[in-house]
């Protein structure tokens, strides 16, 4: 899915300056689509803008805090009168104990995962009807399908997972599909400043034995914003190495072997 695949399609995604929002507008752009990027860091939001450009691909920046409604009024009014895709991809991750999470931090979280979401919806909807069959990808986590250790992103990545089912329901009869996509450890700017030992200890209990690359799970985004999707709405897929199938328990079985076997040595 490549070329011109989504040539006369307009895209727009959040969290777009860095990382997974990065690769996924870089995606969508080298597939055709005019890509409208936004973030609240806007010297990396409008770096990348240029760079897409420069290579004769359509992108725009929009200065978007995902929990503002009047920075989604502006970016829909800048981007209207219709609109073709959205991948909610703006998130953030507090790495605390339940113990240790203020309650500032929990509301942080939720706004930006979850509000954010359910804002990007609610503002666009109008925009993706007009251009039905159109589409809505949620970016969520394994974090929404087991639990995480990090409570305050758990329960908000379980929220989206809940909200893209509802949104699937509500959005069916005017044409806009909506789906979760749920990826494991990602190599990103994001999860190379987690604590030492962290990324290690993921990749690890990944049953494939490593993380995914941002363009890999790009292109799953794609495909579920194209019309080769067109039959799937209310679906999450899980884009995790094989861990919400139980990695976990395989590795910490694994580990329980090798004592047991140096036991008996």
């Amino acid at each position: 899915m490549s070329g011109t695949f989504f040539t006369g399609r307009r895209i727009v995604v959040t969290g777009a300056a860095r990382g997974l929002g990065a690769a996924i507008a870089r995606r969508f752009a080298a597939a055709g689509a005019e890509v409208h990027l936004g973030d609240v860091l806007e010297e990396p939001g409008r770096a990348l803008a240029e760079a897409l450009r420069a290579e004769g691909l359509a992108a725009t920046f929009h200065r978007l805090d995902v929990t503002s409604e009047d920075d989604w009024a502006a970016l829909t009014a800048a981007v209207g009168p219709r609109l073709d895709g959205l991948v909610n991809n703006a998130g953030l991750i507090i790495r605390k104990s339940l113990a240790a999470t203020s309650r500032a931090e929990w509301d942080r979280a939720m706004a930006v995962n979850v509000a954010g979401t359910f804002l990007g919806m609610q503002h666009c909807r109008p925009l993706l009807a007009r251009a039905a069959p159109s589409a809505i990808v949620n970016i969520s986590s394994t974090a929404g399908l087991i639990a995480h250790g990090d409570p305050s992103y758990t329960a908000s990545k379980w929220a989206v997972r809940g909200l893209t089912k509802a949104a699937a329901l509500e959005f069916a009869p005017l044409g806009i599909r909506v789906n979760s996509v749920h990826p494991a450890t990602i190599a990103t700017p994001l999860t190379a400043a987690a604590p030492p030992g962290h990324l290690e200890a993921n990749r690890q209990a990944i049953p494939l034995g490593r993380e995914a690359s941002a363009a890999k799970i790009a292109s799953i985004v794609l495909f579920l914003a194209s019309d080769q999707a067109s039959f799937m709405t209310g679906s999450e897929l899980a884009a995790d190495g094989g861990l919400s199938t139980g990695g976990v328990a395989h590795l910490r079985a694994q580990a329980q072997r090798a004592l047991a076997a140096a036991a008996e040595e």
